[in-house]
């Protein structure tokens, strides 16, 4: 007689949602790195940029080539300013996924404890029906004799 859970059904089904919650949190994980990356990158060019700029404006610099430098830094604040709105959305929804994936890990482990308790039931209950055979074979042996 083998052991048959018999959730093992649900069990699956879980084993499944959670999965799919860890793949969806590592899809999101890899979205909000890359995000905070082209963030990153944005704020160090522009950090190179005012650096630039300081450097020509103590050497000397034409209007044109204040105008442009000043355009840049305005779209890159633009950029930085759009990137910093997207990293916090990416960032919540990780943290959301996050969450999820967390639910689903802990229902999981709900369903595969349940699954260890009744499969000890099980062997316990099995020992004690071969206690009780070995017993009644002994109990024939000595009234053989």
């Amino acid at each position: 007689m083998s052991f048959q859970f018999s959730l093992q059904k649900v069990l699956d089904v879980r084993d499944r949602e959670k999965n799919e919650a860890e793949k969806s949190y590592h899809e999101a994980v890899e979205a909000f790195e890359q995000t905070a990356t082209k963030l990153y990158e944005m704020l160090k060019r522009r950090e190179e940029l005012e650096h630039e700029k300081t450097r020509q404006l103590t050497e000397g610099l034409s209007i044109a080539g204040i105008q442009m430098t000043e355009q840049t830094l305005a779209y890159l604040q633009k950029e930085i300013a759009r990137l910093e709105k997207e990293t916090n959305q990416k960032r919540s929804k990780m943290q959301d996924k996050q969450k999820y994936l967390t639910v689903k890990t802990v229902d999981l482990k709900k369903y595969e404890k349940m699954k260890e308790l009744k499969h000890e039931a099980f062997l316990a209950a099995e020992k004690s029906e071969e206690m009780k055979f070995l017993d009644e074979i002994s109990v024939q042996q000595f009234v053989r004799r």
